[in-house]
């Protein structure tokens, strides 16, 4: 019969202590008022963080959608402008297997022709074994070998398209002066694309902190972006940035003024670039304002094929924009 007793009287004592820490909040560290009175109430529900795969966040991404929206368009109408050439940069199978592959192939009936994958993880990195993975280019070559241009020179009245690794090496156009970013030339072997674009590896949508982009309801082509410079501030939390940036206002700020001076120039100009665009596929090619336009085409699209609003080169795309200005003056 005691021994029963003191079975009950430890069980009270137990649920006497269960029910103290309960109402502490569960904090035995810190039992004041204002400690718990910042406790969550029970009737409150928390949602749980949603994590995102790192499979997941590149599927959502058009690097990886936006090959077999351009197959279909193709397959549609073979006027599309869409060529071979393109999916060296588009296409996983292309890349790592059949550098000869060609568009028709992914069509219905082709050989691929379920095979429509854009970029995928093995097409930048490598999976060598158990918990071994690498990227298959170092540093700026990682990203581009397929973000850069079309061709080594950029020739006056050509067209540009993605040099987003000359705008951040300084490449002129042709017959210009090299004008590099520091980023680049003095940082080349320790900071790279990545180092913005796939923040602490953790972030494979590939857009920088705060960049929201819109497109076409095809997805085909991006109508424009919009930056939140509180959420990119968070970049400069990296430990290679911070020992630098410790305050990172000053430099967010100016990122701000710049990106708002380009993309002002860049919406100014649109409309001579769009419009004479047309009028010169019907006038002599010998005419001085063809001549004009294109050679203001190559420094306009340039700076717009970047498409960072001067945030990888604001020096070089705001020299870019005042020569297409320039040009483009000559027709009137």
């Amino acid at each position: 019969m005691l021994g029963k007793k003191r079975f009950l009287i430890l069980i009270g004592l137990a649920l006497v202590l269960v029910l103290a820490i309960a109402g502490c909040g569960g904090n035995t560290s810190n039992n004041s008022p204002t400690a718990s009175s910042t406790s969550t109430p029970a009737s409150v529900k928390t949602e749980p963080v949603k994590v995102v795969s790192l499979v997941d966040q590149v599927k959502n991404t058009q690097h990886y959608k936006f090959f077999a929206i351009q197959v279909a368009g193709k397959e549609k109408d073979a006027n599309y402008d869409y060529e071979d050439t393109c999916i060296k940069c588009h296409s996983q199978v292309a890349i790592l297997n059949d550098k000869n592959a060609k568009i028709a192939d992914f069509f219905k009936g082709g050989k691929y022709e379920n095979q429509t994958e854009g970029i995928t993880c093995i097409v930048c990195h490598k999976f060598e074994g158990k918990d071994m993975i690498s990227l298959r280019n170092k540093g700026w070559d990682s990203c581009g070998v397929c973000h850069t241009a079309d061709k080594p020179v950029l020739k006056l009245g050509g067209e540009v398209h993605h040099p987003q690794l000359e705008m951040m090496k300084g490449v002129p156009i042709e017959g210009g002066t090299p004008m590099p970013t520091f980023k680049y030339s003095n940082m080349k072997d320790t900071f790279s694309c990545v180092d913005c674009h796939i923040t602490n590896s953790q972030k494979h949508d590939f857009m920088v902190p705060g960049v929201k982009a819109t497109y076409v309801p095809s997805g085909i082509a991006r109508t424009g972006t919009t930056l939140d410079y509180d959420q990119f501030a968070t970049v400069f939390k990296q430990e290679k940035c911070v020992s630098c940036h410790a305050d990172p206002k000053p430099t967010v700020d100016k990122l701000k003024a710049h990106q708002e001076e380009i993309g002002k120039k860049l919406e100014e100009l649109r409309p001579i670039f769009d419009e004479w665009g047309k009028k010169v596929e019907t006038m002599d090619k010998n005419d001085p304002k063809v001549k004009a336009y294109n050679n203001g085409k190559t420094y306009f699209w340039y700076v717009d094929a970047d498409a960072s609003k001067g945030a990888h080169n604001y020096t070089l795309a705001k020299d870019c924009l005042q020569k297409a200005e320039a040009e483009f003056a000559k027709l009137k």
